[in-house]
């Protein structure tokens, strides 16, 4: 019995010592801006912290990370708008991580990489139908605009000097998804959108300076502000560790590659 038993143990310890520790994962979910950023930051974090995987679920929009992190399905989310005032009843932590520019972008055939902020007014009103107008080639020009939750539109119409006050043409197109407007900009001739320049910069399009003004520039005007949301009692152990990283003067770097402006 007693050899018995001391088998036992010796068996018990040398699992114990060949057996790994136990892999963590972290999931952050919500908004589609922020999303590129994050997997940056993420990737990172697990390089640095080896057993440790993070994971960015595709946007379920910001709204739908609070709600999910409020009511405990999800422990972390990411969002690119402020916690309103009907969602102040989950009592979650807001901490900022950079700012994302918005940026306008076009199909290669337009021809165009720098715009005046009236040109662009004068394409999603309608005014303006050919790139050959605004400095390009002589080729149609196909508006999309996102929907009216998207949180790149919010921004410019907040912030894009008569973005607000113009009837978007009736010809444009509208997409709900960050995918779906990337790839009718990409395959339409002359086509014209926006988005998080984190998620397309690196897509098959020119990104438009505005106004001479590059979306790399410290100073560019027109962006959202990427950050993490959770509640006070889970930020701890691999938890904090990430939004600490994620908020650091380390993360700077990868934010910046990304297509960020850290704080």
């Amino acid at each position: 019995m007693r050899k018995a038993l001391i088998v036992i143990v010796l068996l018990t310890m040398g699992m114990a010592i060949s057996c790994p520790a136990m892999a963590e994962e972290i999931t952050i979910v919500g908004s589609g801006i922020g999303t590129t950023l994050i997997k940056s930051v993420g990737t990172a974090f697990s390089r640095n912290n080896p057993g440790v995987t993070v994971i960015v679920p595709p946007s379920i929009g910001s709204g739908g990370g609070i709600k999910a992190v409020g009511t405990g399905r999800n422990v972390l989310a990411r969002v690119a708008r402020k916690i309103r005032d009907s969602e102040k009843t989950y009592k979650l932590m807001y901490v900022p991580v950079a700012k994302i520019p918005v940026v306008f972008f076009v199909n290669k055939a337009a021809g165009v990489r720098d715009i005046s902020t009236q040109h662009i007014l004068d394409v999603y009103g309608g005014r303006i139908t050919n790139w050959k107008k605004a400095g390009g080639r002589d080729v149609r020009i196909r508006v999309v605009v996102r929907q009216k939750s998207s949180s790149s539109l919010r921004l410019l119409l907040k912030s894009f000097p008569g973005f607000k006050d113009i009837a978007i043409t009736s010809r444009s197109k509208t997409t709900y998804s960050t995918p779906e407007t990337l790839s009718v900009v990409e395959s339409k001739a002359g086509a014209i959108a926006f988005g998080a320049y984190d998620v397309v910069k690196d897509a098959n399009a020119d990104v438009l300076m505005i106004n001479g003004k590059s979306p790399a520039d410290p100073d560019y005007p027109y962006f959202v502000t990427s950050a993490l949301v959770f509640m006070e009692k889970n930020n701890t152990g691999v938890i904090r560790k990430f939004t600490e990283f994620a908020t650091s003067v380390s993360a700077h770097d990868i934010i910046r590659s990304a297509g960020g402006i850290s704080f």
